[in-house]
């Protein structure tokens, strides 16, 4: 596809900056503006890696133009891309999906209209290639809802005190006499490769990786490792488990199981770590994980954090909603309302007013001249498309009208999914 040209700054924006589409040679300035950023550096064996998973022509980035007196890599002042990923709707269907990833606008050249200019520019290419929706995880949560993203996930990190910990009877029947063992990582690379695979196929919302992605996931470099041991692996025919050790503490990168055995001999094997004191789960933890339900305690699970996960932004409602499949039969016509205001993102509007007809076999969405049932925000059906977010709180927000209350309920629940979403990929 080739680069669009840059697009002319609104009224009000800095006629300095400059908004194009990136190129190779643009790959080390991004790296040193998100540095600054995010607060790290990248380190050389980490910046190498990144070739697998970036592509530097799915970039948009922000230049400062005229005579700055500045190097080349200082010049840039933003930049926003974009990855590509297949993620698993709620009934299992593969959807190519963007993530929007690497968004950073210089400190001085802030509260300007530079973000909007360049995610304008970004979405309105995603558009155009036929994207259903759009993805992304936010660093600050004020940011992207006025850009049509809602939080479509909850995830939680939790601390699991291992000399209080023991599994029930029941728990220990359900892992069977199957024992995970170690493993390298890089060497049950494949294995560790189908399991995910498999287990994003029935989980909504996960994402698929790339060669390249595990290459990044698995290289074990020192940038990765923040003072920690090298990463350690645990595998079951279904399922598997990355942790590190630091100071009697066992932290988890990953627990992945396609089955309910699988989860339970993984915790087993965890649980009997020598050594350890406590394990401590990271960001991909579920609401509804069983781990406290496997225990004589459920009290050696203490939750420490729940923060939101994966956002999700619909650029073609039809093409979304027909997407997936729901709960419970549900016939509806939903006027979705895109950049309320006027705000949102110049070029995007996904605005439209539809019937949809699903049940759990499928759906069917089209658009319509009927008076609408359920009014709602493009953000709001988005936090909702996964079926990790409820409806019915959202309408208590004020964020979702409906004419019957009864109507409004039964696609709440139609939203809902079997269990609780997963991204699973950070990105």
């Amino acid at each position: 596809m080739s680069s669009p040209t840059p697009s002319t700054p609104p009224a009000g924006a800095t006629a300095d900056v400059a908004v194009r589409w990136a190129t190779a040679e643009d790959a080390a300035a991004v790296r040193v503006l998100d540095g600054r950023a995010f607060g790290f550096t990248w380190e050389d064996a980490d910046a190498a890696l990144l070739e697998g998973v970036i592509e530097p022509e799915r970039f948009v980035v922000a230049e400062e133009t005229g005579d700055h007196g500045l190097p080349a890599h200082d010049a840039l002042v933003g930049a926003a891309g974009s990855c590509s990923f297949t993620m698993t709707a709620p009934g299992g269907a593969r959807l190519p999906v963007p993530g929007v990833t690497w968004v950073a606008v210089a400190l001085h050249q802030r509260r300007r209209g530079l973000l909007r200019r360049m995610l304008g520019e970004l979405h309105t290419r995603l558009v155009a290639e036929g994207a259903p929706l759009a993805v992304l995880t936010a660093s600050e949560a004020t940011i992207y809802g006025r850009y049509g993203y809602g939080a479509a996930t909850t995830e939680r990190t939790a601390r699991v005190d291992r000399r209080r910990a023991r599994l029930t009877p029941a728990a220990e029947a359900l892992a069977g006499p199957q024992v995970a063992r170690h493993a390298r990582p890089a060497t049950a690379r494949r294995h560790l490769a189908d399991v995910h695979e498999r287990w994003c196929a029935q989980t909504p919302g996960a994402l698929t990786r790339t060669s390249g992605w595990w290459d990044q996931l698995l290289a074990d470099t020192p940038g990765q490792r923040s003072g920690a041991t090298e990463l350690f692996a645990l595998v079951h025919p279904d399922g598997y488990a990355t942790y590190r050790l630091q100071d009697g503490r066992a932290r988890t990168s990953e627990l992945v199981s396609t089955t309910p055995s699988a989860h339970a001999s993984l915790w087993r094997s965890l649980l009997a770590l020598d050594l350890v004191d406590e394990i401590t789960t990271g960001r991909g933890t579920p609401l509804d994980d069983a781990l406290p339900h496997l225990l004589t305690d459920a009290r050696a699970v203490e939750t420490t954090a729940v923060a939101d996960g994966v956002w999700v932004r619909l650029l073609d409602v039809p093409a979304a909603l027909a997407a997936r499949t729901y709960s419970c039969e549900v016939d509806v016509v939903l006027d979705v309302v895109d950049q309320p205001g006027g705000a949102g993102l110049p070029g995007v509007d996904a605005s439209a007013r539809v019937r949809l007809r699903g049940g759990p076999d499928g759906a069917e969405c089209t658009r319509t001249d009927t008076p609408a049932d359920v009014r709602l925000g493009v953000a709001a059906l988005g936090a909702t498309y996964l079926g990790g977010t409820r409806l019915a709180p959202l309408a208590r927000a004020g964020l979702v009208e409906a004419e019957r209350p009864e109507l409004l309920a039964r696609l709440g629940t139609a939203l809902l999914g079997e269990r609780e979403p997963q991204l699973g990929t950070g990105f």
